[in-house]
This record gives structure tokens, C-alpha cells and sequence, in this order.
């Protein structure tokens, strides 16, 4: 059980425990007691759910309807509602609800309100992100720390909140008759929940308020989807779809991906040529395609999600088993004293990238390594299914090996996007795109240990992970749940995926697209007036760790509500959901993880408060380094002029690990140099289990520079100013 106690939480256990209530209840300020509206709480409660026995937890959420909603209703409101209550609890990281009769200190809100976990009755965990609105008289806030899947949690406020005339808050009669009288079952059950806690209080007086609720069993789905790969239930997953095709890099004159660009459509050239003379220590590329299960809806209303099944109910066999595109970058050197067996690291490519991209810019030093390189083409992503990449060589003249695009052609006749199939609609976005990319891996990794290496002698045994940008959201959840690879390096990764969209100004535009299903719109600028940094059209005053606000934006706690709906969501395909079994609490079957985790400051497309949470969740704060990009761009300013085709903002830091512009001439000496440095630690610390320092592999003209560290504390504000020269 992971639970951290805070000197605050310890100050409020001082206060409440032993507090004496004096004052007269008619003037008292209260905490409001229903527990089962989400309006009014302590929310979260199992007040909002019913008993199931097709669910792990045996619950099932229960969330009235919204006002004006049908069966037929598409308003982003009825949709989410209608997809929670599938869900088994709530969210590991839930947005709590807590009322007051009256306006209460916000300052105080921090020391007086914490969870604890019932079954192990542990220690509190605190709450963070807190904003107070003083026109509703509530109070809203995130726990300190991502709590555990399927456990029964309290929350809990104390007398140590304190009103505006600096009197502490009193339980209402409404929850001292709940917990006294146990009038309903879901009294009876609040009740025996506070049974342990009233050991330490000595009396109901120390107590304001409670509500019990059960969290979510996150990673559920993914283990069974795994369990169902690995032991060959579902025919075909995990073998080729076709005999491997090998070239020598000797012979080969040029590579070009030639993508499928759509049906009935034509004159798209998205050809990337690949930079041959750059791939220094690269014997041979061979390529092919493995078999894994499409559990994704790819048509119809779900286009884009995968079917919701009961958490203690087995999951449907996938209606299709498809061909993944993938290829291996193959070292010239092997390792003899293992029989010639090459080490391989699995790629993870970002959003939007393909089998082609990153991948291609880090092989090259990790073959110098001894390590293999596959990359292959995760769902939406490759464009259309008759792409192809043409080898031109010296021996075989010009040589087309199929290379199907998984893009998903929602609508007819138009082109495929580069994420086409990814990115739902509403608030699922990725978070399916996540799990099947997920179970995609765990498939390559079947057919590596079931075809000897894929016949390229690469070794069972030692295979890793390497994660980019959405790479590492997908690799976060491969990881926790795969036991076949024991370490893996995560770069620019996040959690959660919604704070991504809220924060960052590449994807906000996501964010705003979901706000605006709702009905009415939660768009809120104008009349609101716009958040800095982003001058866009919506501002939800959102609130960073360390944080205990009073809301002053129009509209921006309907938003912070919308956003929390998608939030709960997205948990069970979430790396949050995921993080802490990478190390802390691995999942059965699975050894605890080597991870590797690097970031930039400064990161425009996964900002730093989203990879700081990572980090927190998965307790891997000395197993973190951060790129210094604030001193990065003073040595090299042209380093934020960086950018790709197509795109319009700065790409550094966030692809300082592997990207095209480190083989033009045009190139800043040191995007090279710290997408090198990058590249070795990972190889090193695959090679040695030890996490090396990054900044020893600096050479030439930048020996001794330091750009990369440990980041303490964890960067939790925006720091996109920090990185300007």
C-alpha cells in the first residue's frame, strides 16, 4: 500500500483529533452531507453506484443522467455519463467534491481533508490542486498522490478547516444521523468503513464529514488482453504474417516509403527518403509484418474504442487479427560469447510519426551499441493498407516490400490523416489507441520469442523498450503489464493524457474540440478573459500542485468538471493508471521494472507538470534526468528555431532524442550532441542495469558540459518562458 503522510495531513490529524466542538450548531459552519449527488458530496461516494457481481470491485458506477438527455442523446455530457456508468469505481486520481454552508479559509482546505484506504488502514494521504468557489461554497481538489486500483478509500474532512471567521467547520446533522443511525446501506457502509479511524479521532467530534467510494480496477483490461496473446487463445497472434525480407545495407542505394494515401484519392507525396550514410553501424535492415489481435472498433458509433466488458467477465475474442508493419535495423556487430544473439530494443514512435521516423535517427548509435533497432506502425498511424517502402540496390535493382499503413478510413473517399484511427471522438482520444498499441507490443514480443528471434538471431532474453513522446504513454502500459521486458526508457512521456490537452499548446486544440460537445459549449473566452501562454478559447483556471486557489474565471469550473469526466475515463488506458506498478507494486506474474525516464524543461507537446506526474506516480524521481533546456538554448539559441515540415512551433526540447533534422548540415553541432548523449545513456543502462550520468558522453567541443540532471524538485508549473535565451 503507497502512502506518503504529509507534515500538513500530520498538522490536521493534530487538530481534529482532538477537537471539541463548542459552538452552537445554528451558527456553525457546515459541511454538506449528500452523498448521492455529485453536486453537493463528499464526492467521490459509493453512494453513486450499484452492487454487480460481473464486476472485480462489485460495484458498478450509477451517475444520474443529466438534465435533457436520452438513449439517443450525442451532447458530450449524456456520452459520458452513459460511459462511466460502465466503468467499475472511480478514477485513481479523482477530482473531489466537498460543500460548506457558508465560505470557509482556502488556506486551511489542505490540512483538513485527506483520503485513507480502508482494507489496510493506512496512513492519509493529503489532497493538492485545490480551488474553492465562492459562489457555490465548494471546495475542489486531486489527491496527493494517484491512489490504488480497486480499493475502497474514505475521504475525509476534519474540524482543522477552518471558516471565514477562522472557526473550524462542523459535521451537518445530515451525516451525523448517516453515521449514527445508519439509515441506508450506504450509511451502514460509511459507517463500518470509519470504524478503524475513530480509533485514532476517539469520537465522531473529530470528524465533519466522510464519504467511502471504491477506485476503478485501471489496469484490468490490459492484463487480460495480454494473458490472452501470450497463451495463444486467440490463433495466429504473435507469428509473421509473411517470411522476413533482409537487405545489406552495403547494397542498398535508397530506401523510400511510399505511403497509401487513401481510396480515391491521389497526388498526396508523403515520401520519406532515409539518409543511408548516416546509419553508421547498421549491417542490415529486414523487414516484415507480425500478427496481433484488433480490438478497436474501427466503424460505427465506437470507431475508434474498444468495447467496454465487466471487469470480472471475460473479453470477447477480437473480431479480427491483423498484419503489423514493422522493420529491424540490425548491428554489424554481435555477441559471440551468446551464440551471435542480438540484444533488441523495441521502439515506440510518438503521435503522428511512423515505422520510418524516430526510430531511424536513433538506430545508428544503438547499433554502434550491439543493439537492434525494430520499429513498427501502431494503430492509425502509416497512412493507408497498400503502402509500400521501396529498396533501390546494387545486386537486386528495385525491390517493393509491402508496408500496410493502419490508418482507419472513417470517412469515404477522403484522405487518411497521419493519426487517422487514434484519436477518437469525445473523451476516450487516445486512451484506446494506447491499449491496443499496448497489445501490439506484447504481440511483437511473442513472435521475437516464438520465431527464434524472427530468424535474425535476436536474442529472447534480452529484449527492451524505448518509448518517445506517445510511444512512452503506450509503453507505460506495455511495461506494467508485460513480463518478458524488464527494463525500458521513457522519453517525453505523461500522464494524465487529458492534462496534456489542457496544457499543452499543441494539443489544446483537442481539448477545445471536446469542450465544445458539450451542450451548451464550455467554451468560455469571451466573456472569460483568455489564459496566458495560450490565448485560445477556453480558460479553466487550471490549478498546478502546491496550489490552493479561489475561482475567478467565468465558466472555468463547468470546464474543470468536463475535463475530470474525461480524466476518469481515460484511467484504464492511462499511464497514471499505470505507473506505479512499473516498480512499486508490480501486477501479478510481473517483476518489478528498470526504468529510464527523460524529459525536457520546457517541453511544449507533453509540458513539464504532465511528466513530473509520471515521475511521482511511478516513484522514479532518482531514476529521472532532465534536459537543462534554459541552458542549452544560451550555448545554441538557434536550437528553439527548430522546426519539421508542416509544423508551426518549436520542436526542441521534446524531440531532443531522435530526430530528422540531426542529419541536415544545417543542424546546430549540439542537437546532435544531446540527442547523442540521449541515445547512449539508454543503450548503457540497458547494457548494465545502472543509469548512467548523460552528460559524460559529451565530446569535442561540448567535453564537460552539463545539460542534463536529476530534476529536484519536479518542475510542476509551465515553463515555457524558462527555455528562452
Amino acid at each position: 500500500m503507497r502512502s506518503r503522510l504529509s507534515s500538513p495531513v500530520l498538522a490536521g490529524i493534530r487538530v481534529f483529533a482532538f477537537a471539541v466542538l463548542v459552538s452552537p450548531a445554528w451558527c456553525a459552519t457546515t459541511v454538506l452531507f449528500n452523498p448521492a449527488s455529485q453536486e453537493v458530496g463528499p464526492f467521490p461516494s459509493n453512494a453513486l453506484t450499484v452492487a454487480t457481481s460481473s464486476q472485480k470491485t462489485g460495484l458498478q458506477i450509477n451517475l444520474p443522467s443529466p438534465s435533457g438527455c436520452t438513449p439517443l442523446s450525442t451532447a458530450t455530457q449524456c456520452v459520458n455519463v452513459e460511459l462511466l456508468n460502465q466503468l467499475d469505481g472511480f478514477s485513481v486520481n479523482p477530482r473531489i467534491t466537498v460543500c460548506f454552508s457558508a465560505a470557509v479559509n482556502v488556506s486551511t482546505l489542505t490540512n483538513g481533508i485527506f483520503f485513507v484506504p480502508v482494507s489496510e488502514f493506512g496512513l492519509p494521504i493529503g489532497i493538492n490542486q485545490v480551488i474553492f468557489d465562492p459562489s457555490g461554497l465548494c471546495a475542489y481538489a486531486k489527491p496527493n498522490q494517484v491512489l490504488d486500483q480497486d480499493t475502497e478509500y474514505l475521504l475525509v474532512v476534519t474540524p482543522a478547516v477552518l471558516d471565514a471567521n477562522g472557526k473550524s467547520v462542523e459535521p451537518s446533522s445530515q451525516y451525523t444521523s448517516c453515521v449514527m443511525w445508519k439509515t441506508t446501506p450506504y450509511c451502514q457502509q460509511l459507517a463500518q468503513a470509519m470504524n478503524p479511524l475513530l480509533t485514532i479521532v476517539s469520537d465522531l467530534r473529530g470528524i465533519a464529514a466522510a464519504s467511502v467510494f471504491t477506485t476503478l480496477s485501471a489496469t484490468n483490461w490490459m492484463e487480460r488482453a495480454r494473458t490472452a496473446v501470450d497463451s495463444g487463445a486467440i490463433p495466429g497472434v504473435g507469428t509473421l504474417a509473411s517470411p522476413m525480407v533482409t537487405f545489406n545495407m552495403a547494397d542498398v542505394t535508397s530506401i523510400t516509403w511510399i505511403p497509401d494515401p487513401g481510396v480515391g484519392v491521389t497526388g498526396v507525396n508523403l515520401n520519406q527518403t532515409i539518409p543511408l550514410n548516416d546509419l553508421t553501424g547498421v549491417a542490415k535492415i529486414s523487414m516484415g509484418a507480425f500478427l496481433s489481435p484488433l480490438y478497436i472498433n474501427t466503424s460505427g458509433p465506437l470507431a475508434g474504442t474498444i468495447s467496454v466488458t465487466p471487469t470480472n467477465m471475460a473479453i470477447p475474442v477480437p473480431g479480427a487479427v491483423v498484419p503489423v508493419s514493422f522493420h529491424v535495423f540490425l548491428p554489424a556487430s554481435t555477441n559471440q560469447a551468446r551464440g551471435g544473439n542480438v540484444p533488441v530494443i523495441l521502439f515506440g514512435h510518438g503521435l503522428g510519426d511512423f515505422q520510418w521516423g524516430a526510430a531511424t535517427y536513433a538506430a545508428s548509435r544503438w547499433a554502434q551499441k550491439g543493439y537492434a533497432t525494430i520499429a513498427f506502425e501502431i494503430l492509425g498511424h502509416g497512412y493507408g493498407p497498400n503502402g509500400i517502402t521501396q529498396f533501390v540496390t546494387t545486386n537486386e535493382g528495385t525491390v517493393n516490400v509491402p508496408t500496410p499503413g493502419r490508418g482507419v478510413q472513417f470517412v469515404p473517399g477522403q484522405p487518411i490523416a497521419s493519426t487517422d484511427g487514434c484519436i477518437a471522438a469525445g473523451a476516450a482520444a487516445t486512451r484506446d489507441c494506447s491499449r491496443e498499441s499496448a497489445v501490439d507490443l506484447c504481440a511483437l514480443v511473442q513472435a521475437i520469442r516464438k520465431t527464434n528471434g524472427l530468424g535474425l538471431n535476436l536474442d529472447s532474453t534480452r529484449i527492451y523498450f524505448t518509448g518517445q513522446s506517445f510511444g512512452s504513454f503506450y509503453g507505460t502500459l506495455f511495461e506494467a503489464v508485460n513480463p518478458y521486458v524488464e527494463a525500458a526508457a521513457l522519453n517525453v512521456g505523461g500522464g494524465t493524457q487529458i492534462d496534456v490537452g489542457r496544457l499543452s499548446p499543441i494539443a489544446r486544440v483537442l481539448g477545445a474540440e471536446y469542450l465544445a460537445g458539450f451542450t451548451p459549449s464550455l467554451l468560455n473566452v469571451p466573456p472569460a478573459p483568455p489564459e496566458p501562454y495560450f490565448n485560445d478559447s477556453f480558460n479553466d483556471q487550471y490549478v498546478y500542485r502546491g496550489q490552493a486557489v479561489t475561482a475567478s474565471v467565468p465558466g472555468a469550473l463547468a470546464i474543470q468538471a468536463g475535463f475530470e469526466q474525461a480524466d476518469w475515463l481515460e484511467m484504464i488506458g492511462d499511464p497514471l493508471g499505470f505507473a506505479a506498478h512499473l516498480m512499486l507494486e508490480p501486477l501479478s506474474g510481473v517483476p518489478p521494472k528498470s526504468i529510464l525516464i527523460q524529459f525536457g524543461l520546457g517541453d511544449l507537446e507533453v509540458p513539464n507538470p504532465a511528466e513530473s506526474a509520471l515521475v511521482r506516480a511511478a516513484g522514479l524521481n532518482g531514476q529521472t534526468w532532465m534536459l537543462e533546456t534554459n541552458v542549452a538554448v544560451q550555448m545554441e539559441p538557434a536550437l528553439l528555431s527548430l522546426t519539421q515540415p508542416g509544423l508551426g512551433y518549436p520542436i526542441y526540447p521534446h524531440r531532443f532524442l531522435a530526430n530528422p533534422t540531426f542529419f541536415l548540415s544545417s543542424s546546430p553541432p549540439l542537437e546532435t550532441a544531446v540527442g547523442t548523449a540521449a541515445q547512449s545513456q539508454i543503450a548503457d543502462f540497458f547494457t548494465t542495469g545502472r543509469i548512467p550520468n548523460p552528460n559524460q558522453y559529451f565530446t569535442g567541443q561540448f567535453a564537460g558540459v552539463n545539460l542534463f540532471e536529476i530534476p529536484f524538485p519536479l518542475p510542476d508549473m509551465l515553463n515555457f518562458l524558462q527555455i528562452a535565451p
